[in-house]
């Protein structure tokens, strides 16, 4: 490896230190939108390939210590002996052949910059770590499958002619990409002087060979470029990885134009690639498929989860047992709970029908353009009360601010309210607001009252209704929005919108769907509007509570 350890700026929030990978093989960074993701590639794309530069995520970039024995093996192998026209030998100086650099250098200084190269850090990534970086964009990434010059095959440098001369690396990344698309990978020669890739039905016979069975097969073979630009994405970024031999390898969004399916086998041979030919990878993605493919791959991989909200900064490592949680568990993952990574915030409610209309409600605060509503907020919903807390807690867990929505009801104790007390990390112990809750839900039961339907603590006067208050701030602090009003059905009561099992469809209908229309519904300042509000005002607070650091 080169890099022996990434330090950033900044931690996972107030009070905590700097964030440091060490020896980072695979790191995968995640997180909403202007997060900073794509700003850090650059950084370490920066700091390798140009050496100290200005920074605003990465505090420090330090290159691993070779030994002389290491050094040897580099000389070795990199020495070219061939000259080029003018290129003149100086003593103790020796040209390396990189494959895709070339450069002249002082045998007893680059043992010096390789044996400290923190001490010429600069120096290092001049003469060595720009020649073992690749920086693969989108642009870039579909490029990579357009055909190369076959040059000199008994010296191969392209990418396509390495793959050419070496069988079992070539067997192995058709293997791969058959499976991936059901087709057979070909390198064809029969053009000029060029390397062309195609796909056919059939395995190839000898590419290296011009045979008739061979030019046969290149013949009825489609040229990659008749293919989907995720299919060339995806062929591209394998053959850069397996053919090419770079160190330090930085993907933006790898998986854009792929399929989910693709998405995940490609985070899999990625990661699998970077733990079998000691690379260091660096990708950033919006998918939770692709990071899934990673982690499943068996491999060692950071995952860091960037946030930037208010101009305050946050880099968090995420534990892979807790992702794996979140993969395995089958409410999560039908929930598609891993998606949280990728937004600001999160959103639980107790039923498909809630979730429905508080997205709604966000969504029109948001279109009013006038700083309210929950931006770049992700919606989920639970099957029941009793199993929010088996979103929200491993959710937390990672970092990301999540508020549950729950109906009045929850304080009931035949709930099982006290797991979603832990999932929302509320400091124990907790037989204080246990009680606090058992008085509650019994004032409001009372005179067989039902607070769920009949209008919440409108039902309670004076100092009962005061205690209920101060219960529901409580809980508000720490994420957990207790309907005061009941229910979600009672939002909005000037619609005169009835309970039913139809509800949803028929408030959707109240409320309008063209907002050039007098009957559309904007959002005012008060009821569920000014509700949401509160929900988002805790998850943009810095200083919630019931998040951990």
């Amino acid at each position: 490896m080169l890099i022996d350890h990434v330090r950033f700026r900044f931690g996972a929030g107030q009070g905590s230190g700097p964030l440091v990978l060490d020896e980072p093989a695979v790191t995968i960074f995640v997180g909403p939108n202007n997060s900073g993701k794509s700003l850090v590639l650059r950084e370490i794309a920066d700091f390798g390939s140009i050496g100290s530069t200005p920074r605003a995520i990465l505090e420090d970039l330090q290159f691993r210590k070779h030994t002389a024995k290491e050094i040897d093996a580099i000389l070795i192998k990199s020495t070219d002996y061939r000259r080029h026209p003018g290129e003149v030998d100086l003593p103790d100086h020796v040209y390396l052949n990189f494959k895709t650099s070339r450069t002249q250098v002082h045998i007893p200084s680059f043992y010096e910059i390789l044996k400290n190269p923190a001490r010429q850090t600069d120096c290092f990534v001049r003469f060595y770590a720009a020649h073992h970086m690749l920086n693969l964009d989108g642009p870039s990434r579909i490029q990579l499958t357009t055909k190369q010059d076959r040059g000199d095959l008994k010296n191969p440098q392209s990418t396509f002619a390495r793959l050419l001369t070496d069988d079992p690396r070539r067997q192995s990344l058709r293997n791969v990409l058959f499976d991936a698309f059901g087709l057979y990978l070909g390198m064809d020669i029969s053009e000029g002087a060029s390397i062309h890739l195609r796909y056919g039905n059939t395995a190839p016979p000898n590419e290296r060979t011009v045979e008739d069975a061979t030019i046969e097969w290149m013949r009825n073979a489609r040229p990659i470029h008749q293919w989907s630009d995720g299919m060339k994405a995806f062929t591209g970024i394998l053959l850069a990885l397996r053919a090419s031999d770079p160190k330090i390898i930085i993907l933006d969004e790898p998986e854009a134009f792929l399929h989910p399916t693709l998405a995940h086998k490609l985070g899999r041979e990625i990661a699998q690639t970077a733990s079998q030919d000691d690379k260091q990878i660096f990708v950033s993605t919006h998918s939770s498929q692709f990071l899934m493919g990673a982690i499943q791959s068996g491999a060692k991989v950071n995952v860091v989860r960037l946030t930037y909200q208010q101009g305050s900064a946050t880099a968090r490592a995420l534990s892979n047992d807790d992702i794996r949680v979140m993969m395995q568990e089958p409410l999560l993952r039908s929930a598609n709970a891993l998606s949280g990574l990728f937004y600001e915030g999160v959103v639980v409610t107790e039923a498909d029908a809630d979730r429905a209309f508080y997205q709604e409600v966000n969504e029109r605060l948001l279109a009013e353009e006038s700083g309210r509503g929950a931006p770049n907020t992700l919606f989920l919903n639970a099957n029941g009360k009793d199993s929010i807390n088996k979103i929200v807690g491993p959710l937390r867990a990672l970092g990301i601010p999540v508020a549950a929505i729950l109906d009045i009801d929850a304080l009931n104790p035949e709930t099982n309210f006290p797991v979603l007390l832990e999932a929302a990390n509320y400091p124990k112990p907790h037989n204080s607001i246990k009680l606090d809750r058992a008085d509650v839900w019994s004032e409001l039961i009372s005179d067989d009252n039902k607070p769920k339907s009949n209008g919440g603590i409108a039902l309670l006067n004076g100092a009962s209704k005061e205690k209920a208050e101060n219960l529901f701030e409580r809980l508000d602090q720490y994420g957990l929005f207790v309907l005061r009003n009941g229910e979600v059905e009672h939002w909005l009561p000037g619609l005169n919108v009835t309970r039913s099992k139809k509800w949803l469809r028929k408030i959707f209908d109240a409320m309008g769907s063209d907002p050039k229309r007098p009957d559309y519904v904007h959002p005012d300042n008060d009821d569920v509007w000014a509700f949401l509000d509160r929900v988002a005002a805790w998850m943009t607070d810095k200083a919630r509570r019931g998040t951990p650091l």
